[in-house]
């Protein structure tokens, strides 16, 4: 499956979504929706509810890395509903344990931003979880930005092209895409 426009504005609020992070070095956002395209629950890369983010837990780079809940996981519980078929949109690539959790709750399709730097440090984590993505048939997508880019641009030239008294036509027609 290609990626699409709803992708493209999924991984955006996945992006917004990172930024409340409070860990200075990483910063990671999640998004699952189902689909029809709705949201249904959001995470962040955090220390549980309750537990202050400041000292040695968020300096401490082996305490930090403990007690942090990742993004995809933190969307999970959120979610408090069933999740089978959705889609799950991060901006980076999940984990080999976040990876078990979103196989194990019947999430359909991982549609991840690509991060250099993170990719690097967790390469084999990475490795091991794209490969139970593969044995176990959920689709994974990476959103790069040039590919996003090009998006967005169809999707303004497509929208250029409807008539004022046609847009609700073509705004339904412009959904599966």
């Amino acid at each position: 499956m290609a990626i699409t426009k709803w992708d493209l504005r999924f991984m955006d609020v996945a992006q917004l979504i990172a930024s409340w992070s409070k860990d200075s070095s990483t910063k990671v956002g999640a998004v699952i929706a189902d689909p029809a395209h709705r949201i249904v629950s959001t995470g962040y890369n955090g220390l549980p509810r309750g537990l202050a983010d400041d000292g040695a837990r968020m300096t401490d780079r082996d305490v930090k890395l403990r007690l942090t809940l990742h993004a995809e996981h933190n969307a999970i519980l959120f979610a408090q509903r069933d999740l089978l078929g959705c889609t799950i949109y991060v901006t980076a690539h999940p984990c080999a344990h976040c990876a078990a959790q979103i196989v194990q709750t019947g999430i359909a399709r991982v549609v991840f931003a690509s991060s250099g730097s993170y990719e690097e440090r967790w390469a084999a984590d990475i490795q091991l979880a794209a490969e139970l993505f593969g044995d176990t048939g959920v689709g994974v997508e990476r959103a790069d930005r040039s590919g996003l880019a090009e998006l967005q641009r169809l999707g303004q030239e497509f929208d250029a092209r409807c008539e004022p008294d046609q847009h609700e036509r073509c705004a339904s027609a412009n959904t599966e895409r």
